[in-house]
């Protein structure tokens, strides 16, 4: 029997929010020492947007915090700084999805190292996202593989239903973002949603808003 699947990015779809900037400035918050780091996200980041550095480059300025925290401060920053910006609407579309019978996968580039927090909603059956390096009992900074964006997305999803024994049922199922980079992803299904986007590539536009 093949499985109908919906699935959703997070960052400014399931929350209100970029994730990423938010871990930086609650990394600088626990370690100020450590202002150069804020500085190296800045920098990096232009020069991703000249194109002179990859992604996965750029994005690891963005988490050198991490080598200070353990998994007790990677979930209190799930519990303070993402869970409470969850959209009420969001919460509303994955219990309908549910209540379907879809397998429900997060799907995000940002860290799997907090973004596995996500997997204690009731609703979600699995998250996928980016893999960073573990050493000495801590995350690294340093992105281990590819960043999962765009086709690595498409490329994880099938990983995952592949070791799941999942067959999905594709033209049953559906896809949620705001971003077109992500339409690699929403291309996998027949129902395609863009959340509070002027670009709808397509899909149906969502306004969510909490």
């Amino acid at each position: 029997m093949h499985q109908k699947l919906a699935l959703f990015d997070i960052d400014k779809t399931i929350i209100d929010k970029d994730s990423m900037v938010s871990f930086l400035f609650y990394g600088f918050r626990k370690k100020p020492t450590s202002f150069h780091l804020l500085i190296l996200a800045g920098l990096y980041s232009v020069l991703y947007r000249l194109n002179l550095v990859s992604a996965e480059f750029a994005k690891s300025a963005f988490f050198g915090f991490m080598k200070y925290m353990d998994d007790r401060d990677l979930k209190h920053f799930y519990n303070t700084k993402l869970k409470p910006h969850i959209y009420t609407q969001a919460l509303k579309e994955l219990s309908f999805r549910k209540q379907e019978g879809c397998h429900i996968l997060l799907v995000t580039a940002s860290p799997i190292a907090y973004m596995k927090y996500f997997e204690e909603i009731h609703e979600v059956d699995g998250v996928i996202g980016t893999e960073l390096l573990f050493e000495k009992g801590h995350y690294t900074g340093t992105i281990n593989g590819k960043n999962c964006k765009g086709e690595e997305k498409v490329s994880r999803i099938k990983s995952y239903l592949k070791e799941k024994k999942i067959t999905a049922d594709y033209n049953n199922s559906c896809a949620y973002s705001d971003s077109l980079s992500d339409m690699p992803m929403l291309n996998l299904v027949k129902q395609k949603y863009m959340i509070n986007s002027n670009h709808a590539a397509g899909c149906e536009v969502l306004t969510w808003n909490n």
